[in-house]
């Protein structure tokens, strides 16, 4: 029998749920099963920042997407970055960082702090990512960005 991970789930893949029929969203959930997972996929409550500041923009965010996104918040399990050990985490991965010359952005770092701290699996579009998983014990399921299917 094989496993399924538990995931959190990225800023970007969020963005694509948001997305009516969007084949990415519609890819990932076959390739993963989101939606019958008997685990509820979890997000970083920075990426909660980071996707309520895409509804700023009022020309791509109707009041329809704005719930789709309230819902894909609702379904989710929130990871606050005051969840114990997250902070410390941070600090590892960003000196780690720092020591190996690799530039991640400061979500980037706290979303991936989260997801190690919590035991999951980070499902993302974000190659950015891949430096986090050099320096830290990052467990990264990375996919295209266009396609939703899983890269190497």
């Amino acid at each position: 029998m094989v496993s399924t991970p538990a995931f959190l789930l990225d800023t970007g893949v969020v963005l694509h749920a948001t997305r009516q029929n969007s084949p990415v969203s519609e890819a990932l959930d076959q390739q993963f099963g989101l939606s019958t997972s008997r685990f509820r996929p979890a997000i970083c409550e920075v990426s909660i920042g980071e996707l309520l500041a895409f509804t700023m923009s009022p020309d791509k965010w109707g009041e329809r997407r704005k719930a789709i996104l309230e819902a894909q918040i609702r379904k989710a399990l929130v990871i606050p970055i005051s969840h114990p050990g997250v902070y410390q985490r941070f600090a590892e991965i960003s000196s780690a960082l720092r020591a190996s010359g690799e530039t991640v952005g400061q979500n980037d770092i706290w979303i991936a702090a989260a997801t190690i701290t919590a035991g999951l699996t980070l499902l993302t579009v974000d190659r950015g990512f891949r430096a986090v998983a050099r320096v830290a014990r990052l467990d990264l399921c990375l996919v295209d960005n266009r396609t939703g299917i899983r890269m190497p």
